[in-house]
């Protein structure tokens, strides 16, 4: 009986906490969740937590507060290489504010991204940051109206109701273009994407060669996957003329690279390929993609951000516009001396 009571342990406190750390209640709970402490304070609470492996109540919390210190993010799929780092992005914020978020998907389904909204909203979230939500304006406010704090990231439609955060798509791949056209590139293919996001690098690119003074085309269709790279790559062997190729995002340029190496087409020295997104793995490619860097990550901390401030009671801003960058590597090059031979 006497090895039995030693092994069982009371769970710690927060009063155990403020004793421990020679702070008071207050103190602890500011530090706990994000308030103003000092530097000593916070130090003594941090060491206290870790010596007495003390654990939040969240359920007793929720109780008392009403606030559940969780956030429902939406994702349009887990296919998505982007999504992850817009998850870290979220995450880096509210880590420090003491609250962590629910991941939900829509699989790009309008019944099955508002079942997947209901289901965020009936766990009581404390706000919503839904990314590429596709339902229609008045079916998503009228699921949203009198709800928690919502922020909509790259939204594929209407969204004045709420906060806003979009990718400057169309200026990114305008840049993207400028650049081909900087190089000497006077006939430039697109392989343009879905969504609203591809119609907005689309309408950048057309921008781009329309201020040069250059016809478009040859204007190609993917679905923003590998596959769809290399269906559009074998349309364009028949194009001659084309000396450089502006991809709507990475994952369809990778298509057209492994098209290309198959056909032993060389990249830039017959054909210059820039691509849109910066994935990891561009910067990794034989030669290294040229691409505009989307900063997802950057981006999911702006959201969770500004649901931060909306939870605290602080302004928000209705619509914020992310740049994207343009990072030069090795596969744009200047047009090949001779005809560029597609075969």
């Amino acid at each position: 009986m006497l090895v039995a009571k030693e092994i069982v342990k009371r769970n710690s406190t927060i009063l155990d906490v403020a004793e421990a750390a020679g702070v008071s209640i207050a103190t602890v709970s500011r530090a706990l969740n994000g308030g103003k402490v000092s530097p000593a304070a916070k130090n003594a609470v941090e060491r206290a937590i870790a010596t007495l492996g003390y654990r939040r109540n969240t359920l007793a919390r929720s109780l008392v507060t009403g606030k559940s210190g969780v956030v429902g993010v939406l994702i349009p799929d887990v296919a998505g290489p982007l999504y992850a780092q817009m998850a870290r992005g979220i995450e880096d914020v509210l880590d420090t504010h003491g609250m962590s978020f629910m991941m939900v998907t829509g699989n790009r389904d309008p019944e099955v991204e508002r079942s997947s909204i209901v289901l965020l909203l009936n766990r009581r979230v404390d706000a919503l940051i839904l990314i590429g939500s596709g339902l229609q304006h008045e079916p998503l406010e009228q699921l949203l109206s009198g709800g928690p704090p919502v922020v909509l990231m790259e939204r594929e439609g209407r969204a004045e109701s709420f906060v806003t955060i979009s990718l400057a798509n169309a200026e990114g791949a305008r840049a993207a273009t400028e650049h081909l056209i900087e190089r000497g590139h006077t006939r430039i293919a697109h392989i343009a994407g879905i969504r609203r996001a591809g119609e907005r690098r689309r309408e950048g690119y057309l921008q781009a060669l329309r201020d040069a003074g250059l016809e478009p085309g040859p204007l190609l269709y993917g679905d923003f996957n590998e596959t769809s790279g290399v269906a559009a790559g074998e349309k364009l062997l028949s194009h001659t003329e084309v000396t450089a190729v502006f991809c709507s995002n990475d994952r369809m340029a990778l298509g057209l690279y492994s098209l290309l190496k198959a056909r032993g087409i060389r990249i830039p020295d017959d054909l210059s390929i820039i691509g849109f997104d910066d994935l990891s793995w561009g910067e990794y490619l034989d030669p290294p993609l040229s691409t505009v860097r989307q900063p997802a990550r950057e981006m999911g901390r702006v959201a969770a951000s500004q649901v931060v401030a909306a939870l605290q009671g602080e302004p928000t801003v209705t619509s914020i516009r992310i740049p994207a960058e343009v990072v030069i590597r090795a596969s744009v090059g200047p047009p090949s001396q001779r005809r560029c031979i597609l075969r």
